[in-house]
Order: structure tokens, then sequence, then C-alpha cells
């Protein structure tokens, strides 16, 4: 559960489908919504109504990537300085790309926000795969 005052990660329509996700671990909740918005941003681009789908798409992924960008801003994050920093840039690219992009992105640039996603979950989830374990749980 994420601490008080801490920024939290916008939910999507899949994890709304899923039902609460506050019994996961902080990580795990980042994790999956960089997943499905990497995921919504794949449907999109060969959607019905490819640009409405994008733009939908593109402001929930920018909304994921703000709230990243404030869990790593916040004086709170137990994130080590180089971490935060490197979230920082990456959060920075993300806005960068989807501003000077919006709905005529080309798939190399959704492909890179979609690869990026992809990546930093399965690290947020190796991370926590190789976390020890906290006490009172497991």
């Amino acid at each position: 559960m994420p601490s008080a005052g801490m920024p939290q990660i916008p939910e999507s329509p899949m994890t709304e489908e899923i039902g609460d996700l506050s019994s996961l671990p902080l990580p795990e909740q980042e994790a999956l919504s960089l997943a499905e918005a990497a995921i919504a941003l794949d449907r999109a681009r060969s959607g019905d109504n490819r640009a409405a789908e994008l733009v939908a798409a593109l402001n929930h992924n920018l909304e994921v990537w703000v709230a990243i960008r404030s869990l790593a801003r916040s004086p709170g994050s137990p994130l080590p300085p180089n971490l935060k920093a490197n979230l920082i840039r990456l959060s920075e690219y993300v806005a960068h790309t989807t501003f000077t992009n919006g709905a005529t992105i080309g798939d190399s640039a959704l492909n890179t926000l979609i690869n990026i996603n992809m990546q930093l979950a399965e690290g947020l989830l190796e991370g926590q795969k190789n976390a020890p374990p906290v006490p009172g749980k497991g």
C-alpha cells in the first residue's frame, strides 16, 4: 500500500476490471500500470478509430509517467538518486514524444514508448522478485 502523501499510479480500464489492486506492493502496481499502458498503445495503432484511440492511449500513458515522475521527485521516495534521475529523464522523454507527435505518432516512436514501458515493468517485477521478504508477510 502506498505511503500517505505518495502519488498513486492511475488506474486504467483494465485494472478497474481486475478489482482492488491496493493489496499488491507498489512496484507490482506500477508494473501493471506500465504494461497496461503499453498494451493500450499497441492496440490503438490498429484500432478502428486509430486517431481517437491513440489519443486516449497516449493520454493514459502520460498520466502513468506523470505519476512515476511524481514518485521519483517525492521527498519520501526510497529510490536511489541515480534511479530517480533516470525515471525523471524517461518521463521527460515520454512527455516530449507524446506532445511532439500526438495522434500522428509513427510506429517507430510508438514502439519506443511501448518498449520503455515493458522494460521498466519487467525491471520492477524482477526487483520485486529479488527483494528481501517483508517481515510478517509470506
